[in-house]
């Protein structure tokens, strides 16, 4: 029990930071995949 009054879970906007830290994530996944097929018509010259 006390693990869990430790970690934060009693604060009161634990949803909000939870949702955030989702919604940051799915994003910065989201990026990197864009970002990665925006270049690779360039990598894929480069390579030749």
């Amino acid at each position: 029990m006390d693990i869990l009054l430790h970690s934060g879970l009693e604060h009161p906007n634990t949803l909000w930071i939870a949702a955030a830290a989702v919604v940051s994530f799915v994003l910065g996944v989201a990026s990197v995949t864009y970002g990665r097929r925006l270049t690779a018509p360039f990598r894929d010259s480069t390579e030749e």
